[in-house]
């Protein structure tokens, strides 16, 4: 009985359309795109290191993290989560498709045991030869471990009609450079804006709402915006594991060509502004009206 089931398990991976990217794609530098560590100026309260913004999403552990399964909040801001990219991602995915831009991803947490890699592809394939890098290889975050780290990011630009395939993608427990996991532990590989691409299509979870992050674009005051931010989380073992979607999880900001985000957020101040400005309208157009 024993000899079948295991015979079962080995023929369920094997039946897997990637089970785990073997070897991994190359480095993101040989695509001239390259990870750098958070800037001094971004890693502030006001900006990624607020409390109520990204760094909510700082973990290293299970246990300082909601579970943020579709459909429910979690418990670090109350934002909800879904299985697919929401209509409003969707449609900046759209607009850059269309006119060209680049997509900023900025390492949040990793809680797993497992060694996973990540990266993205042009085609929306993992294995495309020439196609698919790697950001991250061999991520562990959790102690003693420290690789990545919170706000590790890079930002990669796409030409016009490059979006419509362009896909991340999570290649789950890299079981041979973990020190325990069983023979043949049920990892894969998982695409984030088309998860049907990859192992399994539960494996994945977005922000439905976004984030209001303030960053600066490339360390100047000039390029002060506030972002909308987006948060990725994925579940590494094929099927939805544990189905916490925190095993690894990342930010996503998107630009046009010429650097700005899309719908950018205003600033308080510019509330404020734009406040008055209509409160001066009616007065003025009451007045008018009396007359």
């Amino acid at each position: 009985m024993k000899k079948l089931t295991a015979l079962a398990a080995i023929t369920a991976l094997a039946g897997s359309a990637y089970a785990q990217l073997s070897p991994v794609p190359p480095s993101s530098v040989g695509d001239g795109v390259s990870v750098v560590p958070i800037t001094a100026q971004n890693n502030t309260g006001s900006y990624w290191a607020d409390p109520a913004g990204l760094l909510a999403y700082k973990f290293s552990s299970d246990e300082n993290l909601g579970t943020p399964k579709p459909g429910t909040p979690d418990n670090a801001l109350g934002l909800f989560w879904g299985s697919t990219a929401s209509a409003d991602l969707q449609n900046i995915m759209s607009q850059i498709n269309a006119d060209g831009g680049s997509i900023r991803v900025i390492f949040l947490g990793e809680s797993a045991g497992w060694w996973n890699d990540f990266g993205y592809t042009y085609t929306g394939n993992p294995s495309s030869a020439g196609q698919s890098f790697s950001l991250w290889n061999d991520i562990q975050s959790v102690s003693p471990y420290s690789n990545p780290a919170f706000g590790d990011n890079a930002t990669i630009s796409l030409a016009k009609g490059e979006a419509s395939t362009f896909d991340f993608w999570l290649n789950g427990a890299n079981a041979g450079n973990w020190p325990n996991p069983a023979p043949g532990a049920p990892g894969g590989v998982y695409t984030a804006f088309n998860p049907a691409n990859g192992d399994s299509a539960v494996n994945v979870s977005w922000t439905q709402s976004y984030l209001s992050v303030r960053s600066y674009v490339d360390g100047t005051v000039a390029n002060d915006y506030w972002n909308r931010t987006y948060l990725l989380g994925f579940e590494d073992v094929r099927g939805g594991g544990d189905a916490d979607y925190n095993d690894f999880m990342v930010g996503l900001q998107f630009f046009r060509t010429d650097g700005t985000p899309f719908s950018p957020v205003p600033e308080p101040s510019t509330y404020g502004l734009m406040g008055a400005a209509a409160l001066l309208a009616f007065v003025a157009r009451r007045r008018f009206s009396k007359k």
